[in-house]
């Protein structure tokens, strides 16, 4: 059952939290002989609980949302039901954000709170409590490397990052000449922008067609792909850097009318 529940924004200065919305799926039917994983549920979606979290700034962009740092304290239904307790398939952790998408002028995200269990029968309504930590910013400037070769394994250095060539060649599909994989430790998304420039110093003209990131002991890698519209033997990156950036916790505290 999808609901959508109405309910008091929580503010903080110029941002605001808002309920997006609410998904629980059920069990479910599960045929004779078969695993959970092969079981019919509702929206094809996997059993358990999700609340989409809305939120806006009325001035500053939304550079992005730590995951991460962002936490769930209460995550419960009218019940004493914790979702937050309930473990998932290969230990799949509850109570935690997942699946963040930004609006295309940078004033809004989404993001949601996901938990593999589901309130018991009869309840009534459902408890959501946290902080989000949020990165806003307005001001940028451009920064840009040195003139580079350009060829896998070379770095390209901006500022104080740097970011390696991982692979290079004509993209898997599409008319544009060359595609680059950038490799680094930090993500394209905590910059407004990417560009690149040839040894003129003429802007070569480029899109984003991919990006990925992995993480292993406490370290995370990103990576990011651009298509360039011309193909060059040597390259200038150029990046927007934010120039106010600061980093903000909004509290919320949500009651939701739930139940199946």
């Amino acid at each position: 059952m999808m609901v959508f529940g109405l309910v008091a924004g929580v503010a903080s200065g110029e941002v605001k939290v808002e309920l997006a919305g609410l998904q629980v799926t059920a069990k479910g039917y599960v045929p004779k002989g078969e695993n959970e994983f092969n079981s019919l549920r509702a929206f094809n979606r996997q059993l358990g609980t999700k609340v989409g979290l809305l939120v806006t700034s009325s001035d500053k962009a939304i550079v992005k949302l730590d995951e991460e740092k962002s936490k769930v304290t209460v995550f419960s239904d009218d019940q004493e039901t914790d979702l937050i307790k309930v473990k998932g398939r290969f230990g799949r952790k509850s109570g935690v954000f997942r699946m963040t998408s930004e609006a295309k002028d940078g004033k809004a995200i989404i993001t949601h709170v996901e938990s593999s269990g589901v309130p018991k029968k009869g309840a009534k309504n459902l408890t959501l409590k946290g902080g989000l930590v949020v990165s806003l910013a307005s001001k940028s400037k451009e920064v840009r490397s040195e003139l580079t070769v350009l060829k896998k394994g070379e770095k390209l250095v901006v500022g104080e990052d740097a970011f390696e060539v991982n692979s290079l060649g004509k993209p898997d599909w599409g008319d544009d000449p060359i595609q680059v994989e950038l490799k680094s430790s930090v993500s394209y998304k905590d910059f407004k922008g990417f560009h690149f420039y040839d040894s003129e110093g003429n802007k070569v003209e480029s899109n984003r067609s991919g990006s990925g990131s992995m993480g292993i002991f406490g370290k995370r890698t990103y990576t990011v792909s651009f298509n360039l519209k011309k193909k060059v033997d040597k390259i200038v990156l150029a990046v927007d850097e934010w120039s106010d950036l600061e980093v903000v916790k909004i509290p919320f505290d949500f009651t939701i009318g739930a139940g199946l």
